[in-house]
C-alpha cells in the first residue's frame, strides 16, 4: 500500500513523506499537511496556457511512442538528443531519468541510459540520483536495473561535474532499515563489504607526511558527519567559531588564536582544492567508520552466536587481508572473540604476516595484548613459526608498492627483522618439517628477487660511475688551467685577487673532491658481495651518499663554470650575472627533478619512518 501511495505522488509531495515506514504514517502525514491546502502539483498558480500547449503531445505519448515522434516532427520541433537530456530539468533540477525512476518506468529508463549514461550521475535539487528516486518510489525492478547500470558505469562519476550516487547513502539506509545490516544474500554480507573497502579508511589512502599533517588538523564539524547529502563548501556553512574548532583544542586556544585558526582554514578550504579534497576524504572516512559501528551494533543484537560468527568471520578476515586496521579494531571491540578467528587454519596475526599487512600487524603486536604470548609461539601444521612465515616472499601487489628490486628486497628484510624482534629468540634457529630455519626459507624464497636487486644496483651504480668520472676529468682540467692564465714571472693566477676567481677555485675544488668521493662509493657498490643482509643498510647507504656527493659535484661544477664565464667575458658588468645564474640553475634543476625522487625514496626507506610504528597505548587488555 505504501508503494502504491508513493507511486501516485508528485515529486514535491514525495519529499514530505520520505523516511516514513508504514502506509498509515504516510497517509496521516499527507492528511495533516494537505487537508486544508492544495498540493504543489495542483497549485492554482500553474500556467494553464503552457499546459494546454502540450496536451497533444501528452495524448500522443499516452497512445504510443511513435505518435509522439510524429507529433514532434509535425510541430517542427527538434528531436531530443543525448546532449540536451541533462539540461531538460524542472525547477527541482530533476532530469527525465529522475522521473522515469520515480514512476518506475524501467523501459524509459533503459532508453534514457542508452541515450546518455551520464544522467545516472546527475543529482537533482535534493541531491538525489535516479537510483535514489527508484528507492523512494518503491519500484524494485527499476531500482535493480539502475543499480546495475550505475555500477557498470561508475567510472563516469569520476569525471568533472559528476559524482557517485553511492556516497553517504548506506548509513541512512541502515538507520531507516536496520534489518539490512544483518541481511545476507549469497556471499554478500554488509559487514564484510564495508570491512574490505580499503580506500574507505585513513590507513588505506597512503598519505605522505604533508597530507597526514593536513588530515590530522583540518577541522570537520559534527554536522557534516550526519548529513546525507554532499559536503558543502565551508564558506557556505552557517557555523560559529566554537563549532568549527575541534573540541580538544577549544580549551587552550586564546580567542584571538581561535579567530585566526578559523579564518585560516576557511580561506584554505575555499582556495586550495587539495586541502578541500583531503577534508572531504576525512569526512568520508568518518562516515564509513560510523556505518561500520552501526552495522556491528545491529549484528550484536542477534541472539545466536553461530549467526553472529557468520557475519564477523569473513569480515575480519577480509579486513586483515586488505590491511584495514580500523575495521579490525571495531570488529574486535564489538566481538572480542573475533580475535581468535582463523582462515585456512591461519590465525589473524599469521594471516597478516603472510600478506605483509604492516598496519594490521602493528595493531595486533603493539595495541592488542590479549593472549599475546600464544601469538608468539604459534606454529602451523608444517612446523612454521611466525618467522618462517615472514621469510616467505610477499604477494606481488605488496612488492609493487615499492619501486626497484633493491628497495623491494630491503622492505622484505625489514619485515623479517621486525618479526624476529617480536617472536621468541629460539625461533630464529628452529626448523620446520622440511628442516629449514627461517633464514633458509627467506633465502630460498628471495633468491630471484636478490638477483634482480643486484642487477638493479649494479646498473644504477655503473651509470652514475660514468657521470662522476666525466666530472672529475672536467674539473681537474679546469684546476690546472685556470681562467686568464698565470703571471710569467711569479706563476700566480692573473685573476687571483678577484672575488669571482676565489669562487671559481673553491667551487672547482669542492666539485673535484665530491665527484671523486661519489666515484669511490659507486665503485664499492659494484664490488660488494651482495648478501641478503647487505640490502638492509649497506647498499642503500652507499647509494644515498653517492647520489648526494654527485649532486654537490654537479652544482659546484656549474658554479665554477659560471665564475669562469664572468671572469673571461663579464668585463666587470654586474648584469651579466643574471643570465649566467639563470642558465646555471637549469642543469641543477634538471638533476633534482629527475634524480631526487630516487634519493628521497632511498632516504625514507632506509632512515625515515619505518613501515612499523609502535604504539604505547593498548586498547585491548586482559582484565
Amino acid at each position: 500500500m505504501k508503494g502504491w501511495i508513493f507511486g501516485s505522488l508528485c515529486e514535491d509531495v514525495m519529499d514530505t513523506v520520505i523516511g516514513l515506514h508504514t502506509a498509515n504514517e504516510v497517509w496521516r502525514k499527507l492528511k495533516s499537511t494537505y487537508s486544508n491546502s492544495t498540493p504543489p502539483a495542483y497549485s492554482p498558480t500553474t500556467n494553464t496556457k503552457d499546459q494546454a500547449e502540450y496536451l497533444p503531445l501528452y495524448r500522443a505519448i499516452e497512445r504510443r511512442l511513435e505518435g509522439s515522434r510524429r507529433h514532434f516532427q509535425q510541430g517542427q520541433r527538434r528531436e531530443i538528443t543525448s546532449e540536451s537530456l541533462p539540461n531538460m530539468v524542472n525547477i527541482r533540477k530533476s532530469n527525465p531519468l529522475h522521473y522515469a525512476a520515480f514512476v518506475g518506468n524501467t523501459r524509459a529508463a533503459e532508453m534514457l541510459v542508452a541515450k546518455n549514461p551520464y544522467l545516472l550521475f546527475i543529482a537533482d535539487g535534493s541531491n538525489c540520483f535516479p537510483v535514489h528516486r527508484a528507492i523512494f518510489g518503491s519500484h524494485t525492478d527499476t531500482f535493480l536495473y539502475l543499480l546495475k547500470v550505475t555500477k557498470d558505469n561508475i567510472i563516469l562519476s569520476e569525471q568533472e561535474g559528476y559524482q557517485s550516487p553511492f556516497k553517504d547513502v548506506a548509513y541512512g539506509l541502515i538507520k531507516e532499515y536496520p534489518e539490512m545490516a544483518t541481511k545476507k544474500k549469497e556471499n554478500s554480507i554488509p559487514l564484510k563489504s564495508i570491512a574490505g573497502k580499503l580506500d574507505g579508511c585513513f590507513s588505506g589512502k597512503g598519505y605522505n607526511f604533508y597530507e597526514r599533517f593536513i588530515y590530522s588538523h583540518v577541522p570537520v564539524e559534527d554536522g557534516e558527519l550526519n548529513r546525507g547529502h554532499e559536503i558543502q563548501d565551508i564558506e557556505n556553512q552557517e557555523t560559529d567559531n566554537a563549532n568549527f574548532i575541534p573540541k580538544h583544542r577549544r580549551s587552550w586556544l586564546h580567542p584571538v588564536i581561535q579567530w585566526i585558526y578559523v579564518r585560516f582554514w576557511k580561506v584554505a578550504l575555499q582556495h586550495v582544492p587539495h586541502i578541500k579534497q583531503i577534508k572531504e576524504e576525512k569526512v568520508s572516512h568518518s562516515k564509513a567508520l560510523v556505518l561500520l559501528k552501526c552495522i556491528c551494533e545491529e549484528v550484536s543484537k542477534i541472539n545466536e552466536f553461530c549467526k553472529i560468527r557468520e557475519h564477523y568471520h569473513e569480515a575480519i578476515t577480509m579486513a586483515v587481508e586488505h590491511d584495514n586496521p580500523e575495521a579490525v579494531e571495531e570488529i574486535i571491540r564489538y566481538f572480542p572473540q573475533a580475535i581468535s578467528t582463523k582462515d585456512n587454519e591461519y590465525p589473524l596475526i599469521q594471516l597478516a604476516i603472510l600478506n605483509c599487512c604492516e598496519r594490521v600487524y602493528n595493531f595486533f603486536v603493539h595495541q592488542v595484548t590479549i593472549d599475546k604470548h600464544s601469538q608468539k609461539v604459534r606454529v602451523d601444521e608444517y612446523g612454521n613459526n611466525l618467522l618462517h612465515l615472514a621469510g616467505q616472499l610477499a604477494p606481488i601487489h605488496k612488492l609493487n608498492l615499492v619501486s626497484g628490486a633493491a628497495l623491494q628486497m630491503q622492505r622484505e628484510l625489514q619485515w623479517f627483522e621486525e618479526v624476529k624482534n617480536f617472536v621468541c629468540p629460539w625461533h630464529e634457529k628452529s626448523k620446520n618439517k622440511n628442516q629449514e630455519t627461517p633464514i633458509m626459507v627467506f633465502r630460498r624464497e628471495h633468491k630471484k628477487l636478490r638477483k634482480e636487486g643486484e642487477e638493479w644496483m649494479k646498473k644504477t651504480a655503473d651509470s652514475y660511475t660514468i657521470t662522476a668520472a666525466l666530472i672529475i676529468t672536467i674539473v681537474f682540467a679546469a684546476a690546472i688551467t685556470v681562467p686568464g692564465g698565470n703571471d710569467s714571472d711569479t706563476g700566480k693566477a692573473i685573476y687571483a685577487p678577484k672575488p669571482s676567481f676565489i669562487i671559481f677555485a673553491v667551487s672547482d675544488a669542492i666539485s673535484l673532491f665530491t665527484s671523486t668521493t661519489s666515484l669511490l662509493l659507486f665503485l664499492s657498490i659494484l664490488t660488494v658481495r651482495y648478501a641478503e643482509e647487505d640490502f638492509l643498510y649497506k647498499l642503500p647507504k652507499r647509494l644515498i651518499l653517492g647520489l648526494a656527493m654527485l649532486f654537490l659535484s654537479i652544482s659546484s661544477m656549474m658554479v665554477a663554470f659560471s665564475a669562469t664565464l664572468y671572469l673571461t667575458f663579464g668585463q666587470g658588468k654586474a648584469w651579466i650575472l643574471i643570465p649566467i645564474a639563470t642558465l646555471t640553475c637549469l642543469p641543477i634543476a634538471s638533476f633534482v627533478t629527475l634524480q631526487l625522487p630516487l634519493l628521497v625514496d632511498l632516504i625514507f626507506s632506509t632512515y625515515g619512518c619505518r613501515i612499523f610504528v609502535k604504539e604505547n597505548a593498548c586498547r585491548f587488555k586482559n582484565s
